[in-house]
């Protein structure tokens, strides 16, 4: 399976309670991750995409300029791309809420829960449903407790590195079991705890577009992934723990990431990959081209590029 689809699992429940609950206030201008999902079906120019992923590769990837990319390379990439769209989406929304916040001392800003509160979820909208049905409401009582989760000395304020584990809970060891119990809940249509393979497939047919929805072979390969590597216990659900399995793998994920692009682009077998092999096979690899190819091509977030 698309290790990429995997992460977006967690990144979905790390910033949906905050970027889509910021999204409800109308009276605030539409954020970057808004916009960017009502251009998620966009296809860019396949002669640009190829283009930028040369450019890339010559760059970025073949760091030691032997015209081969290893998964070192690969990974060491990957690391650096995830802790940019981590801190780009973090300085982001620091500075959008700066209005909002006391300074406690010299250079120090805390952001009160109050103050967060009346800007993202004005009463006037708590109980306007959104697209998929969830309340405003309902999305508050989701974002109050990772906002407690986040709030390490519980004076009811967060500094920016409390921030910081507030909207990527998933990057701090205490607050990260929080996008387990948020990935359950956005999955769980039911409520009864698990998530079904009918669960399962209905959120990935949702984030993975109506054109994989569409293949018999996609649908075949991700309902044989759920049965073989993520329902260890083989009774036809994820549970909690096999969840945290999925979405927070133990395992290194630009390591896991890079091996997977190395599979899928490696024609002749030699765990490497050349220009010609990453060029090839243009859909595995524009999900790693830089946010800025995105934003230049006018097509900013309407790939993958984000869910990593």
């Amino acid at each position: 399976m698309n290790k990429l689809v995997l992460l977006l699992v967690a990144a979905l429940a790390s910033a949906a309670v905050a970027d889509d609950a910021a999204n409800k206030n109308k009276d605030t201008q539409p954020n970057a991750q808004q916009q960017q999902q009502q251009q998620f079906y966009q296809p860019p120019n396949p002669a640009l995409v190829k283009k930028h992923l040369e450019k890339l590769f010559d760059e970025e990837l073949d760091a030691d300029k032997d015209k081969y990319v290893t998964a070192g390379e690969l990974r060491a990439y990957l690391k650096l791309f995830h802790e940019k769209l981590v801190f780009d989406n973090i300085d982001k929304q620091w500075l959008y809420f700066d209005k909002e916040m006391n300074e406690v001392e010299p250079g120090k800003k805390v952001l009160k829960w109050d103050s967060y509160r009346k800007v993202t979820f004005p009463d006037k909208d708590l109980d306007e449903p959104g697209e998929d049905g969830t309340t405003a409401r309902q999305m508050l009582e989701r974002t109050e407790r990772r906002w407690n989760m986040a709030d390490a000395n519980g004076d009811g304020a967060l500094d920016k590195r409390e921030f910081k584990n507030f909207l990527h809970p998933e990057e701090d060891e205490k607050a990260r079991h929080v996008v387990v119990i948020e990935a359950v809940e956005l999955m769980d249509n039911d409520k009864n705890g698990d998530v079904s393979l009918a669960e399962y497939m209905t959120h990935l047919r949702k984030v993975s577009g109506p054109e994989k929805g569409k293949e018999s072979a996609w649908e075949q390969a991700q309902q044989s992934h759920f049965s073989t590597y993520l329902d260890k216990d083989k009774d036809g659900t994820l549970s909690e723990s096999e969840m945290k399995d999925w979405v927070l793998p133990s395992h290194d994920r630009e390591e896991g990431e890079a091996w997977r692009l190395i599979s899928s682009g490696d024609a002749n077998q030699d765990t490497k990959l050349t220009k010609e092999e990453v060029t090839a096979v243009p859909e595995y690899f524009m999900g790693i081209l830089p946010h800025e190819f995105w934003q230049q091509a006018g097509h900013a977030g309407s790939v993958k590029h984000d869910e990593f």
